[in-house]
């Protein structure tokens, strides 16, 4: 914690803000039969974390900083770690629920009425939510997202990492949201059924729903899957090394 103190000290507001062009994801437009969501993502940098800061009140920049790069002072021998001699054991954000994305464009969306729902307990339409995103046929700035979140909730403050981010960091980041501050993570993907996953794309935005003690598997929140197959549950299991293969297959990174 010291580290993070004297970092935050170290840190100046008047930094040189980039603006980063929209970062797109969404899903598929027609056929669904087994082919490969065609994105059109648009390359773009995350934003640093002086970018996010600087889109945040001031009174809420330190908070925000701490949660970015606590994870990176997780010690591994602290008791609250799992040990291999302890059983498995899930923790939820009970009461979370998926939507079905109104439309197959809708993935980030119905993704944001996710978190929204849950921190707040109520939520705009799909529809509202794309429009204050930006989103159109062509799918959602990514980028967005963290802006959207912070400006309709108060419960949490969410922060971004990128899709270089390690799979260590990644697990730290999902587990301590679900189980320290009670709120949904919000990851871009790109999969393959080759790679174990339900349906091929090149972009979709899903939610964390569950975390388990290990930090090896995840729950997510699938609001895609309705539309390949009606009878698959929106709420399934994936490994930590999955979702960071897909994380990073899409380059975008997390909202936690």
């Amino acid at each position: 914690m010291k580290k993070i103190l004297v970092k935050l000290l170290a840190f100046t507001i008047g930094v040189v803000f980039i603006i980063a062009m929209p970062i797109t994801s969404f899903a598929d437009e027609g056929d669904l039969s087994g082919k490969a969501v065609n994105t059109g993502a648009l390359l773009s940098p995350s934003k640093t974390i002086e970018e996010q800061l600087l889109e945040l009140p001031e009174s809420k920049r330190e908070e925000a900083y701490i949660k970015y790069y606590k994870s990176e002072y997780i010690d591994e021998n602290d008791d609250a770690c799992y040990s291999e001699n302890r059983d498995t054991t899930w923790s939820h954000l009970f009461g979370i629920m998926a939507y079905k994305q109104d439309t197959t464009y809708y993935c980030v969306p119905a993704a944001c009425k996710t978190c929204i729902q849950y921190l707040t307990g109520s939520s705009p339409s799909q529809s509202t939510i794309a429009s204050d995103l930006g989103t159109t046929v062509n799918g959602t700035p990514f980028g967005n997202a963290i802006t959207y979140l912070n400006s309709h909730q108060t419960a949490t403050i969410y922060v971004s990492k990128p899709g270089t981010t390690n799979l260590a960091t990644m697990k730290n980041d999902f587990y301590d949201a679900v189980v320290s501050y009670n709120d949904p993570p919000l990851v871009g993907l790109a999969f393959t059924t080759n790679s174990g996953w339900a349906y091929d794309t090149t972009g979709h935005a899903m939610c964390i729903g569950s975390a388990r003690n290990d930090k090896e598997y995840f729950k997510l929140l699938d609001p895609y899957i309705p539309w390949v197959n009606p009878n698959a549950s929106m709420y399934y299991s994936k490994t930590a090394s999955s979702i960071h293969s897909a994380m990073s297959s899409f380059g975008y990174g997390y909202d936690y």
